[in-house]
């Protein structure tokens, strides 16, 4: 009996902490606005027109720009994998953003620009691309050599071209066998930062 008891007691006591901190987390506004580490998931986000995001059942991802992305020295021994992983902006975000918006199909842009109604199109710049330090991330760890990971991006309306929201977002990782690969750890990042807007978008 006493047993039985203590399960019941734990059991509401766990929910009754998620409940405090669900309350505490709260809905992020989505009224128009700038907002900085907006819903614990971005850095930075304009919120230009609020929006339902149940009208909209396809998410297209255009080709993020990323002639001004910064590169490493072209005899460095991350100039190769920086620019492998550049060329394919756009799999690693769809990986995060796809589990994040289980109602939206998220798929890459074809040729032509996507139109019609209850579309939306990502579009953006790879801010920052740096592979951090192999050998820093292998000998200090604790954040040393980490590889990071900037882009800007808008969300828009594809049938009437709209800007809905503009965003920044960051990731670092660092932890990987032996320093970590620079492919990983940078498609990782993009990864994450799907993720992160994805969670995000959640919220409209």
């Amino acid at each position: 009996m006493r047993t039985a008891r203590s399960v019941v007691m734990l059991t509401l006591a766990v929910t009754l902490l998620a409940g405090i901190a669900d309350a505490k987390k709260g809905k992020a506004p989505t009224a128009p606005g700038t907002y900085h580490d907006w819903n614990g998931d971005l850095d930075q986000v304009e919120i230009v027109e609020t929006f339902d995001l149940a009208g909209y059942k396809r998410l297209v991802v255009g080709t993020f720009d990323t002639s001004a992305t910064l590169l490493p020295e072209a005899a460095d021994n991350s100039y190769a994998p920086v620019q492998q992983v550049l060329a394919d902006v756009e799999s690693p975000l769809i990986e995060g953003l796809r589990p994040e918006l289980p109602g939206v199909a998220v798929e890459r842009q074809g040729e032509e620009a996507p139109a019609g109604d209850g579309v939306l199109l990502l579009r953006g710049r790879v801010v920052e691309m740096d592979p951090g330090s192999r050998a820093a991330r292998y000998w200090a760890s604790f954040g040393a050599g980490a590889a990071r990971t900037k882009l800007e991006g808008e969300l828009v309306d594809a049938a009437s071209g709209r800007v809905l929201l503009r965003f920044t977002q960051e990731r670092r990782s660092g932890v990987g066998v032996g320093g970590g690969s620079y492919v990983k750890l940078l498609q990782r990042n993009l990864r994450a930062i799907g993720e992160d807007l994805g969670a995000g978008l959640q919220q409209f």
